[in-house]
């Protein structure tokens, strides 16, 4: 009988560091969050539907958008900037003290 390799579990990686988008009062910060890791992005923020887009480098090269909704966090893990929702870092109901 072969023996079947099992590739082993990784831990679950906590970001490096991350911004909550929180609305307009966050806006600011999360913007120089976003340029401290892709210094020529640009941005627009829509007022009306609470939303952050951040797309390409600003020099046509085409970066991957990033689109952030209220409460959304924006996260630098390895290497990268990624959305998450705020809801994966809330805790559980049932963790909550009272």
């Amino acid at each position: 009988m072969d023996r079947v390799e099992m590739p082993r579990v990784q831990p679950k990686e906590r970001p490096q560091e991350s911004v909550q988008f929180t609305g307009p009062e966050s806006r600011d910060d999360v913007i120089l969050f976003v340029r401290k890791y892709r210094p020529r992005i640009n941005s627009t923020f829509d007022d009306v539907m609470g939303t952050l887009v951040f797309d390409g480098d600003g020099d046509g090269d085409g970066g991957r958008e990033l689109k952030l909704k209220l409460n959304d966090l924006v996260v630098y893990q390895r290497g990268e900037l990624h959305v998450m929702p705020g809801r994966m870092f809330l805790p559980a109901a049932d963790d909550l003290d009272d």
